[in-house]
């Protein structure tokens, strides 16, 4: 009898290094030249350092309530076997691949895609997927042990987070100022987008940590609305008309009374685009220092300089008690 207090974990990865994939993307670029704008095709979308080690090493660490490791990718494996076996002998989580041909089924014409925010769309059609699940990027870590009460509790789902106005996002979205002739495509934008599909005077401006997520609930909606389905996973790489799933399950979930908000000061650690080894040991210092911190991101460790990296993968290899 399968454990329904245990959930599952799902995250998303692409090597964007890998040569064939890079030839792939590139043959789909069009006359827009979408790679020339990072916020919808340029190539730091897709560069990884092998975040994903982190990730799957604090769930193993840190979320003992997580049954099974899901990660979604496009023909490609991250090899985490020998990483696992040398941190987490005898481990009994398992890691399991999912390829993007298996969640879209039904919508082969649409591959491939280079489009995260189609990809999500498509997670709650993973085979077998526990009816509570989390979901997280590949540079999300848990950064502390946890419990499955910090993010389902009776029947609800716990965001931590701040929110949003939607009409001052509108206004704001508004007077956006056009550079080379593109008006940006913000992470909020797609926050925003989502609040609006889903009612909502306001949005969760959600900070890069695991999120909750039932699946019945995304479930129902997209097979009530296929069209939705169709808006997101009909761009091979971003467009302003998408959404973000998870803003707006979150969003959605309010208006069925099955959530639970929590302030999200000093609960995640986030790090941008390294500014200088000082910035990083600043940022690394606070976060030990916070006795409530839950979660974290390491943003842009393929940005780092080499001083960076050797800091943040210090200091996360002992907060997680791994080897790499």
């Amino acid at each position: 009898m399968a454990d329904l207090t245990k959930i599952d974990a799902v995250l998303t990865w692409v090597n964007g290094n890998d040569p064939k994939l890079k030839a792939e993307r590139v043959k789909y670029i069009t006359e827009e030249k979408e790679d020339r704008f990072e916020d919808i095709a340029g190539p730091q979308r897709f560069v990884q350092s092998n975040e994903i080690r982190f990730a799957v090493a604090s769930i193993l660490r840190f979320a003992p309530y997580v049954k099974r490791i899901f990660i979604i990718t496009d023909r490609q494996d991250p090899r985490l076997d020998e990483f696992i076996e040398k941190n987490f002998p005898g481990n009994r989580v398992p890691v399991v691949i999912v390829d993007h041909r298996s969640i879209f089924e039904g919508y082969e014409q649409y591959l491939p895609v280079f489009n995260s925010l189609a990809v999500e769309t498509m997670m709650w059609r993973i085979p077998d997927l526990s009816e509570e699940f989390i979901y997280m990027n590949d540079d999300f870590f848990f950064a502390a042990p946890s419990k499955k009460e910090d993010l389902f509790r009776n029947g609800k789902v716990v965001c931590y987070s701040g929110t949003f106005p939607s009409a001052l996002m509108e206004v704001l979205r508004a007077v956006r100022l056009k550079k080379h002739h593109h008006k940006r495509f913000t992470y909020k934008d797609s926050l925003l987008n989502g609040a609006k599909m889903a009612g909502g005077r306001h949005f969760y401006y959600l900070p890069h940590e695991p999120y909750p997520i039932f699946k019945s609930v995304l479930e129902e909606y997209f097979t009530a609305h296929p069209e939705s389905i169709e808006r997101n996973v009909r761009h091979r790489f971003r467009d302003k008309e998408q959404f973000n799933v998870q803003g707006f399950f979150f969003v959605l979930a309010e208006s069925r009374g099955m959530l639970i908000h929590k302030p999200h000061k000093g609960v995640n650690l986030m790090i941008r685009k390294p500014k200088s080894l000082d910035y990083l040991k600043r940022k690394l210092e606070w976060a030990d220092g916070q006795s409530g911190l839950k979660y974290g991101c390491m943003n842009a460790l393929q940005e780092a300089d080499e001083g960076e990296k050797k800091l943040f993968e210090y200091w996360i290899g002992k907060r997680l008690g791994i080897r790499l």
